[in-house]
């Protein structure tokens, strides 16, 4: 968590300095009047949250340690973590244990580097425009899975793919029934099992149950006591993913793509 807090920190500050730059301008197209005060003294307050994030960020990043590379296992075997999203120029974002150690990363493949990059713009890492293909990669830049994101216009397709690019399972969900909760159809391919997959809102918690009414898979979204961690602290809201210890690390895998494109990809 230390790295991601610098980076939020060196991205506040640009943007503080950007504004601080602009104010010059602005304020002289309001002194001859072709503009209102209103863009200047808002150009002037994000100056100013900027600076003090860019400072506020580095006082926290100060007091963690250093990130730990150590973990890299390729097994994802995993029962819970936080999504904690990257400043990047593209769509990357870290699992982060409840202690604040990173253990795998989410980005737009490197072997699609010009859809990579268009990953900035949020229509296009969702998928809705092009495919976008995601790997999870340990800390160490192994590839432990992928998942390709797709919009079929009638509905969306996520095929979660294994390090050899083998198909181990997909999901479809019909656009125009899920506006308002998510829900779609897993098929895992090695078990040879379908599931029915649904939400009750596309935002909030979200729990799903196999057929024996145990949770597979869950998301919280706000505060909870680990976040009291000085790894968490300066976060206002967390996101939590729990994945239940019966499952199968194909079915781990598809939850965790699945659980992206809602919380991302919608």
């Amino acid at each position: 968590m230390k790295n991601l807090y610098e980076r939020y920190s060196t991205y506040a500050f640009r943007i503080g300095i950007l504004a601080i730059c602009m104010l010059p301008f602005i304020a002289y197209l309001t002194y001859i009047n072709l503009i209102d005060i209103e863009p200047l003294v808002g150009v002037g307050l994000s100056a100013a949250f900027s600076l003090g994030s860019s400072i506020y960020f580095k006082k926290v990043s100060e007091q963690l340690p250093e990130d730990s590379t150590n973990f890299s296992s390729k097994d994802f075997s995993i029962n819970e973590f936080n999504f904690q999203p990257d400043s990047s120029f593209y769509s990357r974002m870290y699992l982060v244990s409840h202690e604040g150690q990173q253990q795998y990363v989410i980005e737009p493949t490197t072997r699609k580097p010009l859809s990579r990059y268009l990953t900035f713009f949020s229509i296009i890492s969702s998928g809705w425009v092009i495919p976008i293909t995601y790997d999870v990669m340990t800390l160490d830049r192994s590839r432990v899975f992928s998942f390709i994101m797709k919009n079929e216009w009638k509905q969306f397709r996520i095929t979660i793919l294994n390090e050899k690019d083998e198909v181990i399972a997909f999901y479809k969900q019909p656009l125009l029934k899920s506006p308002l909760k998510n829900n779609g159809v897993l098929f895992l391919l090695h078990q040879d099992t379908w599931r029915i997959i649904k939400a009750k809102n596309i935002s909030g918690d979200i729990d799903i149950r196999d057929n024996d009414n145990r949770i597979t898979a869950s998301y919280r979204y706000g505060m909870f006591p680990y976040t009291l961690h000085p790894a968490f602290q300066a976060l206002p809201i967390n996101i939590h993913i729990k994945l239940g210890s019966h499952i199968l690390e194909d079915e781990r895998k598809a939850y965790l793509a699945i659980f992206y494109f809602w919380l991302n990809g919608r």
